[in-house]
C-alpha cells in the first residue's frame, strides 16, 4: 500500500504545516543548560560519569572498611547493601534514559547531604564541649592509636579533626554537585519527552481535526415556481 505524500496534506490541509511549525516546542539538546563541568561536557556524558563514580566509590569504601574497626565494617556493610540498590537504579536509569529510576538517588543523596551537615555541626559542638566523641571517632574511623603518649595523641587528634572536617565539607560539595548533574539530566529527559509529545499532538490535531468535525454545506432558500 502506497503512503500518503506530503503534497496531499499541503493541498487538502493548508493549515497543517503552519500549525505544526507555530506550536512546536523548540528543543536543542546542545543547549548550554544541558551541559556540565563549566559547559565543557554534555549532561548525558556527565550523568554517566557520575553513575560510574558513585558505584566505584562504594566499592572503594568497602575495601577501606576492612582496614578499620569492626564497628565501621558492620556499618559500611549495612549502608552498602542499601547503596547498591540506589546506585544500581541510578546506573540503569542513566544508561536507559528513564527518569523514574533517577528519583531514588536524588532522594537518597539529598538526605545524605542533610545528614552530613548535621554530623559536621555535631562534631564542631563536641570539640567545644568535650573530646570524648573526637577520640572515639579518631579510634574507629581514623585508626588513631589512643594508647600513645599525650603529646603524640594530641597531635594525631588535631590532624584527624582537620582532615575529618575537610572530608565532610568536600564530600558534601561533591554530593551536591552530583545531585545537580543528575537533576539536570532529569530535566533534559523531561524536556525532550515533552517536546516530542507536544509536536505529535500538534501534528495529529492539525492534520485530522477537520476530518473529525466536518463543516456542513450552506443551505439555500427554496423557491416556488408559479405555473400560469
Amino acid at each position: 500500500m502506497r503512503g500518503v505524500s506530503g503534497e496531499y496534506f499541503d493541498d487538502f490541509y493548508p493549515d497543517f504545516q503552519m500549525a505544526a511549525t507555530v506550536n512546536r516546542v523548540p528543543f536543542d539538546q546542545n543547549d548550554r543548560k544541558y551541559k556540565c563541568l563549566c559547559g565543557q561536557l554534555h549532561i548525558k556524558k556527565g550523568a554517566r560519569i557520575v553513575a560510574i563514580l558513585v558505584n566505584v566509590l562504594t566499592a572503594i569504601n568497602i575495601i577501606f572498611s576492612f582496614t578499620r574497626s569492626s564497628t565501621v565494617f558492620v556499618y559500611t556493610c549495612m549502608s552498602t547493601a542499601f547503596s547498591i540498590v540506589i546506585f544500581g537504579s541510578l546506573l540503569y536509569g542513566v544508561w536507559k534514559e528513564k527518569r523514574l529510576y533517577l528519583y531514588p538517588y536524588l532522594f537518597f543523596q539529598i538526605i545524605s547531604i542533610a545528614i552530613s551537615i548535621i554530623i559536621l555541626f555535631a562534631f564542631l559542638i563536641s570539640i567545644a564541649v568535650g573530646a570524648s566523641m573526637v577520640v572515639d571517632l579518631a579510634r574507629n574511623v581514623g585508626n588513631v592509636d589512643t594508647t600513645t603518649g599525650q603529646e603524640k595523641l594530641d597531635a594525631d587528634l588535631a590532624v584527624f579533626t582537620v582532615l575529618f572536617i575537610l572530608f565532610l565539607c568536600i564530600g558534601g560539595l561533591i554530593q551536591a554537585y552530583f545531585v545537580d548533574v543528575i537533576y539536570t539530566f532529569h530535566n533534559f529527559l523531561k524536556d525532550r519527552e515533552n517536546s516530542f509529545s507536544f509536536n505529535f499532538e500538534s501534528y495529529s490535531n492539525s492534520a485530522f481535526g477537520s476530518e473529525a468535525t466536518p463543516t456542513p454545506p450552506p443551505t439555500y432558500p427554496e423557491t416556488q415556481v408559479v405555473v400560469s
